[in-house]
């Protein structure tokens, strides 16, 4: 069965961890951490970039495997100017926000029993990769899988799809990747695999129903 006019049936399928198989909503983590940091001035988004998205900050550099904890707590208290112990109850706050999301898992193991090859990709700190291997039994379905902290590449740069693509095999353009991140399916994109958008469980359900794999 073919997708499309020339694209095969995906026969690998690559899954994001945060926002796709585990919640993750940072905006809202900070707002109901911190909630008197949120003001007209600084909303829960405005914080969220600065906590967690800059380029050149320090979670990104958790995220590599470049920076410890103790590191990105002590750099963003003083960049953002707030005491410590409000940032580290923000990172302490992370693994109670990691939450399975029912629907994916569903779809996860459905896609599994049908004899597909899973994977994962996933830009994720050391002691939060770590922790999720801990609690969760289900991540045993994933044939491999790379954490970007183990490796010191995040996404979307190619050559965390490049490594993905040699310790996964297989076609590339047989290869579907799910992520909530546009620029992290777009890079995907670049490299040749197969991609969708992560917008829910039921929409994402359909799409794999459109793709042949799943009845």
């Amino acid at each position: 069965m073919t997708v499309g006019a020339s694209r095969p049936q995906p026969t690998t399928i690559v899954w994001d961890f945060g926002g796709v198989l585990f919640r993750w909503d940072p905006a809202t983590l900070i707002a109901r951490t911190l909630p008197h940091r949120i003001s007209a001035e600084h909303s829960a988004q405005h914080w969220k970039h600065q906590f967690f998205a800059r380029p050149d900050g320090e979670w990104v550099a958790f995220d590599r495997g470049t920076l410890t904890e103790d590191d990105v707590v002590t750099g963003i208290a003083q960049r953002l100017a707030w005491p410590q112990t409000e940032v580290r109850a923000v990172v302490n706050a992370i693994s109670d926000e990691l939450q399975p999301i029912e629907g994916s898992i569903r779809l996860l193991k459905a896609l599994h029993q049908r004899g597909h090859r899973l994977n994962f990709l996933s830009n994720m700190p050391a002691p939060l990769a770590d922790h999720l291997q801990r609690q969760h039994a289900f991540l045993a379905l994933f044939a491999s899988g790379i954490y970007s902290s183990h490796v010191q590449l995040i996404k979307p740069e190619a050559a965390i799809y490049t490594l993905a693509q040699q310790r996964f095999g297989g076609d590339p353009a047989a290869t579907l990747f799910i992520d909530d991140i546009p620029e992290n399916i777009e890079a995907a994109q670049r490299y040749g695999w197969q991609a969708r958008l992560f917008t829910g469980p039921d929409a994402l359900e359909t799409e794999l129903r459109e793709l042949g794999l799943m009845d």
